[in-house]
């Protein structure tokens, strides 16, 4: 069974505590995320069948209305992206990394599921706003022509929506690099 997710980005952190609050009660989801953000946003993240997923958001969205800053409902989303939202890391060597750096949450969730459909590649880490601005970064691993071409592949995603800040490949990272983002991940 196809798994969908769901993100709704709002300029009100009360009117968010509603949306999420419609949402779960038109719906049988998972709330992975229901939180504020920085500056003065509010995040409603959720996952699950399609149809309920679907339910969900059209009623978040309703809800919402005029506070509603992004959003991205996604039917057939990747396998890898709501676990790495989730926090479950997956092991394995690291031959390059690459980094996705967007203005909003949307474009990042957005710019994952692009990437992880484009090659076969893992999610070191999906960060979503939390005291960086509001923003979004990913870091993903994988073989150099595998994560160049997932790079290539999210940067569009996010291009499109107006909100990538920036990028950057790095094949065979130093190990300090690579503790600093384990350090990073744990926190």
């Amino acid at each position: 069974m196809s798994e969908a997710l769901a993100l709704l980005e709002l300029d009100s952190i009360a009117a968010g505590f509603r949306a999420a609050d419609e949402a779960v009660k038109r719906a049988r989801v998972d709330l992975i995320e229901s939180r504020p953000l920085d500056p003065g946003k509010y995040m409603i993240l959720f996952r699950g069948d399609v149809a309920s997923v679907e339910a969900a958001f059209r009623r978040a969205l309703e809800v919402a209305g005029e506070r509603l800053v992004d959003r991205v409902f996604l039917p057939a989303v990747h396998e890898s992206v709501p676990a790495a939202l989730r926090g479950e890391r997956s092991e394995g060597e690291i031959d390059a990394i690459g980094v996705i750096e967007t203005a909003a949450v949307a474009s990042i969730v957005r710019a994952a599921d692009a990437a992880a459909k484009a090659a076969p590649i893992r999610f070191l880490r999906i960060h979503l706003a939390r005291r960086i601005g509001g923003k979004g970064y990913l870091v993903l691993t994988g073989a150099l022509s595998d994560v160049e071409a997932s790079v290539a592949a999210g940067c569009e995603a996010a291009r499109r929506e107006g909100n990538l800040v920036s990028e950057v490949v790095i094949p065979a990272p130093a190990a300090e690099t690579l503790a600093k983002i384990e350090e990073d991940w744990l926190r």
